[in-house]
């Protein structure tokens, strides 16, 4: 498995360096940078890894990065597509939660202005009021004793069904 990756052919390097240590402030120049950042001591270091690992690349993975990156283009401008697509729905969903907001509030401004037309001033008080009476009529009604009137009154109805009947 020697010399696989390339990695065995530059002198001097057993191990990669952790990207974390960094060199000394006085030896940094901008262009070792990238070098640095891939655990390299210098700039010729880093070129030398990639010369070696270039030699061992076979040409096909080439050419499939190069269909991987227009795949990913691809792919970014769709990402694009549906973040403009979905801004476009928030946007109206936006918009139609203001209108309904406002279809609600114009239907409370009917009820009103229909229970102020059709009962005058005051027009929940009346309508409590209302309720409150039907609610005492009904509870009265409950107490009369309808057992006896009824038992009264069945023989007049069945007569009076018959004679209908006839």
């Amino acid at each position: 498995m020697a010399g696989s990756t390339g990695r065995d052919t530059i002198e001097g390097k057993d191990e990669v360096k952790d990207a974390g240590e960094q060199p000394p402030a006085d030896r940094i120049t901008p262009t070792d940078h990238a070098a640095r950042h891939e655990g390299f001591e210098s700039e010729a270091e880093y070129r030398a890894y990639l010369d070696a690992v270039a030699e061992d690349a076979p040409v096909e993975e080439i050419v499939v990065d190069v269909e991987r990156a227009a795949s990913r283009a691809e792919l970014e401008r769709q990402i694009e597509d549906v973040r403009y697509e979905i801004d476009n729905l928030r946007a109206r969903l936006h918009i139609i939660r203001h209108q309904a907001g406002n279809v609600l509030q114009e239907n409370i401004r009917w009820a009103d202005a229909s229970a102020h037309a059709q009962l005058g001033d005051h027009p929940w008080l009346k309508l409590s009021t209302a309720m409150a009476a039907a609610f005492l009529v009904g509870k009265a009604l409950q107490r009369l004793p309808f057992g006896p009137f009824a038992t009264a009154l069945a023989p007049l109805i069945l007569a009076v069904a018959r004679e209908r009947g006839r």
